[in-house]
């Protein structure tokens, strides 16, 4: 069973940055409330194995990867189902969003901000830190 329930969520950083996806096929960024619909909202569903996928309400895209996963690879909006496993973090309905099925050339990978300096700020799969609440995403539920 997920760690959430099913249901579609606003996924947000501390700073009220909010997961968006502007274009269907186009990077998984971060920015502040853009105010258009759907493109910050995500459903969230969960899989029979305990895994999660995450798919855009505007696009229908999922949050996936374009290719084999490596470290810094850019997160992006996919038609494939992509699944995510979900770490309880230390804040109440944070978690950290994580590649399932162990390391990647030696490390757990996770969603987190890319380390490009560009605008808006991409994401990336980076290498999990579980005790970085700063790498840790937070769901919340939209009625």
């Amino acid at each position: 069973m997920a760690p959430v329930n099913n249901g579609v969520y606003a996924i947000a950083k501390p700073d009220e940055q909010l997961l968006t996806l502007q274009a269907a096929k186009e990077f998984v960024v971060v920015l502040p409330p853009t105010g258009e619909p759907g493109e910050q909202e995500w459903e969230v569903a969960g899989c029979d194995n305990g895994n999660v996928v995450i798919r855009n309400l505007r696009h229908g895209a999922y949050v996936g990867l374009d290719g084999p996963p490596e470290v810094n690879q850019q997160v992006r909006g996919t038609d494939e189902a992509f699944e995510w496993a979900l770490y309880q973090a230390a804040e109440p309905f944070s978690f950290h969003v994580v590649l399932p099925g162990g390391p990647v050339d030696g490390q757990e990978l996770a969603l987190d901000l890319s380390v490009l300096d560009i605008f808006p700020q991409r994401t990336a799969l980076r290498p999990l830190e579980v005790q970085d609440q700063r790498q840790a995403w937070l769901f919340q539920f939209h009625e």
